[in-house]
């Protein structure tokens, strides 16, 4: 009888503890959610280890965003932050790196795509003013909106700079056109804020040639053999 009882009891305990384990699994599965197949435990790869490039924090693979990467400029303002205050910001950053003879730029990009990316943030300066920055604003290269070139003029969106190449457009006609509608008397202001000439307009066009996105492997390249502008002679 007393062995019995003590089956009895063993059995009641091993029943409670069965009774345990299966309600803890139940509320686990209600917590985390139903198990997951081995292959749905595998997660996808980030952009790092696609491109093995360590902070890279985009999806754009051009060589302006190859160059950006390299010199950890911003990409685009930060929310809340006016366009005027960002190319401070950025225009502060490379001051610095162009004291000390540090700014890398991706390979294929030259003195000429730099020059150009300078001119295209100047909002306010007496030369070499591009301006562009205002409606074609990173890191889309466009603000999204409309704008009226001239006051007769109707209101067009401002077109993404990116990969023109693929949409074949001519670059340097579309800089000539926009810099004779700012010479007009009835340009807009921001029109009427450019101060460009013939060589501004050469860099503006290396630099826009920069936008067109290449593949992953193209990208790499691009950032590992990069070479350090000498910034000394400018």
């Amino acid at each position: 009888m007393g062995n019995f009882g003590y089956k009895t009891v063993q059995t009641q305990a091993m029943d409670t503890a069965k009774s345990y384990w299966i309600l803890s699994l139940a509320v686990l599965l209600l917590i985390s959610g139903p198990l997951l197949s081995a292959a749905e435990k595998k997660p996808g790869r980030s952009i790092e280890e696609k491109t093995k490039i360590h902070r890279l924090n985009t999806k754009q693979r051009s060589a302006y965003d190859a160059f950006v990467y390299l010199n950890r400029i911003p990409a685009k303002a930060d929310e809340g932050e006016e366009i005027l205050d960002f190319t401070a910001r950025v225009y502060s950053l490379l001051a610095n790196q162009e004291g000390r003879v540090l700014i890398k730029l991706p390979k294929g990009m030259g003195r000429e795509a730099y020059l150009g990316y300078k001119t295209f943030m100047r909002t306010d300066a007496k030369v070499s003013n591009g301006n562009c920055v205002t409606c074609h604003t990173p890191e889309k290269f466009t603000d999204l909106k409309k704008h009226v070139v001239n006051q007769n003029g109707k209101a067009l969106p401002t077109p993404s700079l990116r990969n023109l190449a693929k949409r074949k457009v001519n670059i340097a006609k579309v800089l000539q056109s926009k810099l004779a509608a700012a010479k007009k008397p009835d340009a807009s202001k921001d029109y009427k804020l450019m101060k460009l000439n013939k060589t501004d307009l050469t860099h503006l066009e290396a630099f826009l040639k920069q936008m067109n996105d290449v593949d992953d492997k193209t990208f790499r390249e691009l950032i590992l053999k990069s070479n350090v502008l000498d910034t000394s002679i400018e």
